[in-house]
């Protein structure tokens, strides 16, 4: 028997998310974004964002998994977004030499946010979006029955002639 009911995916997701948050905390504290060429940063970051928004729209237990959760997701997508912006705006109101170029952004605080950060609250984003078209969370569905569905009945009293056919035929035909 077959278990469709995505009870691995938050296991899953937790592993992976934590693996990935440690590989870039530890990367960071070890300078090595700093050593990449701006060109292969740039890149880095572009993978990590197409990879998790492929994975939420893509692998179809993990969208139905966020599915569920719509509201959640597109709430945590929010406050994601809402601390990027805050981050943005900190780094900006500081006083940075304005030609550290895209160096700075490989530093302590950037580089968490743009290879963990960014592409994780992009990916949310992209399934509350996908969640919102198409349509409201949770809709009631009837399973579907192997077995026809019943006929009604025609009221017993109504019996038709072939005369009040033809008519209702001629009434439809205009």
């Amino acid at each position: 028997m077959r278990n469709d009911g995505c009870d691995e995916v938050p296991g899953t997701l937790a592993l992976a998310l934590t693996l990935w948050a440690g590989a870039v905390a530890a990367g960071t504290r070890a300078d090595v974004f700093l050593r990449l060429a701006p060109e292969a940063y740039a890149a880095l970051i572009a993978f990590a964002i197409a990879f998790a928004a492929s994975v939420v729209t893509v692998d179809a237990r993990v969208r139905a998994w966020l599915d569920r959760r719509g509201a959640q997701s597109a709430w945590l997508a929010l406050s994601g977004l809402a601390g990027l912006a805050v981050a943005a705006a900190v780094d900006l109101a500081s006083a940075t030499p304005a030609g550290a170029g895209l160096g700075r952004f490989a530093a302590a605080p950037w580089a968490p946010i743009l290879l963990f950060g960014v592409p994780v609250t992009l990916a949310l984003a992209a399934a509350a979006v996908r969640a919102l078209r198409s349509g409201p969370a949770g809709a009631i569905r009837q399973p579907a029955s192997t077995t026809p569905a019943p006929r009604r009945a025609a009221p017993s009293g109504s019996r038709t002639s072939v005369g009040s056919a033809a008519a209702a035929r001629a009434r439809a035909a205009g």
